[in-house]
């Protein structure tokens, strides 16, 4: 299997064009392989970073209590008024409701934000490959097989297909081969990530095929994970390039470490020209 694949064959001659470089760390044979797809940037890059709240009703007790931890010391008890102590134990009986609708008062539930998780990011990529050649036709199919292949989990030594090992790790970069880093400093970057589902279209615009019976065009759809939820000391280690392996190890297994320190990033992965030499 060839292990780097470019379309259109004219992007090895073209290093200014802005082109995405997919990279898939593939261990089906012990050691991490690296598998490399050169592709013009698409439109429409979609980045979304979001972060899960939920609420909590801290209550009157509980409102009382968060006022000590912070440091208001036993001010928020000394000025409960003594109503205010008859509501609040009202509020605890088994007829609370009905109490509180004869009273026509009811404890203030004092309601919180607090912060639950940041969300695990997708990426979604869609790409139409036209072949104009039998040449750019084998590429095309090399390249959608490729990411159709590394979807799916691989089986370990023997055929018994008890145990498997996870599909290929994948790493995303937007190049700019002017740029002192080779990656384009205006669009985010993107952490490591499994490939989670290709969709495959053939001739959507008009059913023609080759001689050799090959397809004129070809739509994949690509969505991507990345392989853990972030923080904010991850975004900002990969805009300053101290994440060059976005977290894969040399193994080419996803890292667990929250933060790795910039000492461990120094090794840097090979990396490719856009014709695909290999850079020192």
């Amino acid at each position: 299997m060839d292990k780097t694949l470019v379309f259109p064959l004219e992007v090895r001659g073209q290093p200014e064009r802005p082109c995405v470089k997919f990279t898939a760390y593939d261990r089906s044979n012990g050691a991490a392989e690296l598998h490399h797809i050169f592709l013009p940037s698409p439109p429409s890059l979609s980045f979304n970073d979001g972060a899960d709240f939920s609420t909590l009703d801290l209550g009157s007790l509980g409102a009382v209590g968060a006022s000590i931890l912070q440091g208001e010391g036993l001010k928020g008890v000394s000025s409960i008024k003594a109503g205010q102590v008859m509501d609040i134990a009202l509020a605890n009986t088994a007829n609370a409701e009905l109490v509180s609708f004869g009273r026509k008062t009811v404890v203030n539930p004092n309601t919180n934000t607090t912060f639950k998780s940041n969300r695990l990011r997708t990426f979604g990529f869609n790409f139409k490959m036209v072949a104009r050649s039998r040449d750019e036709s084998s590429v095309i199919r090399a390249i959608h097989n490729k990411f159709r292949k590394f979807t799916y989990a691989s089986q370990r030594g023997d055929s018994s297909n008890l145990t498997l090992d996870f599909p290929p790790v994948w790493t995303i970069r937007f190049l700019d081969f002017k740029s002192p880093t080779g990656e384009n400093k205006f669009i985010p970057r993107i952490y490591s990530c499994y490939l989670t589902q290709v969709e495959s279209t053939f001739n959507s615009s008009a059913n023609i095929y080759f001689n050799d019976s090959a397809p004129l065009e070809v739509d994949v759809s690509l969505t991507f994970q990345e392989t853990r939820s972030l923080t904010r000391n991850d975004i900002t280690n990969m805009e300053n390039d101290l994440l060059e392996n976005r977290g894969i190890d040399e193994n080419g297994k996803p890292t667990v470490e929250p933060v790795a320190s910039p000492k461990k990033q120094s090794a840097k992965p090979t990396t490719y020209t856009s014709r695909g030499n290999r850079k020192r």
